[in-house]
């Protein structure tokens, strides 16, 4: 179970900036995190943030608050235990999409598909920073390997290992629960603002119907 440590760095990312703030945990208590915040200003009270954190080999996100601003300093929410999601073991939640992609396979049944240039067309069903749900007209096999661009607002060069597949019935389809591998803590970033983007249109629109798209 990750410890938060004084001195450890945790990125936070807001739904209402593009600029991801950086800070290094300067204290804690039960209740709160105190960050020493790269950019004075990025931040501003009362905001909701995504927060990802390093800790040995494990990348974890939770969600918090933007308590309030002193200087350099931003004062946090801290989470739970049950908070805390581990995005390797991908124990977090998925938002529903439908993205469109053209999948290369890469290797079946651990033969390298490399050099065939086989491709597929598919659409991503739902993602998270730590996998989607393919669907696809391909039944590969569990452990297969392929690469593909992820559109979300800008390309993300992406490799997933699929981990289980389930035919869709009447449809003549089959959906793969896949996890990425080989992903940049700068994708897993990426991946995470856009399903948290995702996620506050969601509420929005659940709250306020089409006021908000």
């Amino acid at each position: 179970m990750m410890e938060f440590k004084e001195g450890q760095l945790v990125v936070m990312l807001s739904p209402f900036t593009d600029v991801e703030a950086y800070g290094n945990i300067k204290s804690f208590t039960d209740e709160s995190l105190t960050l020493n915040v790269n950019i004075a200003g990025l931040l501003k009270e009362g905001w909701d943030i995504l927060c990802i954190v390093l800790d040995n080999n494990d990348v974890y996100e939770f969600y918090s608050r933007v308590n309030f601003m002193e200087g350099n300093n931003a004062v946090i929410t801290r989470p739970t235990y049950d908070g805390l999601c581990v995005i390797e073991k991908r124990r977090f939640s998925r938002v529903d999409c439908e993205i469109g992609f053209v999948a290369k396979l890469i290797s079946i049944n651990n033969i390298s598909m490399a050099k065939s240039n086989k491709t597929f067309p598919g659409t991503i069903k739902n993602i998270s920073a730590g996998g989607i749900l393919a669907e696809a007209n391909l039944c590969l096999p569990v452990d297969s390997v392929f690469s593909f661009k992820l559109k979300t607002n800008y390309f993300i060069d992406c490799m997933a290992r699929v981990k289980r597949v389930n035919e869709v019935p009447d449809e003549k389809k089959f959906e793969m629960g896949c996890e990425f591998i080989d992903i940049s803590l700068e994708n897993i970033k990426a991946i995470s603002m856009f399903t948290f983007k995702e996620r506050l249109k969601m509420k929005r629109k659940e709250l306020f119907g089409n006021v908000f798209k």
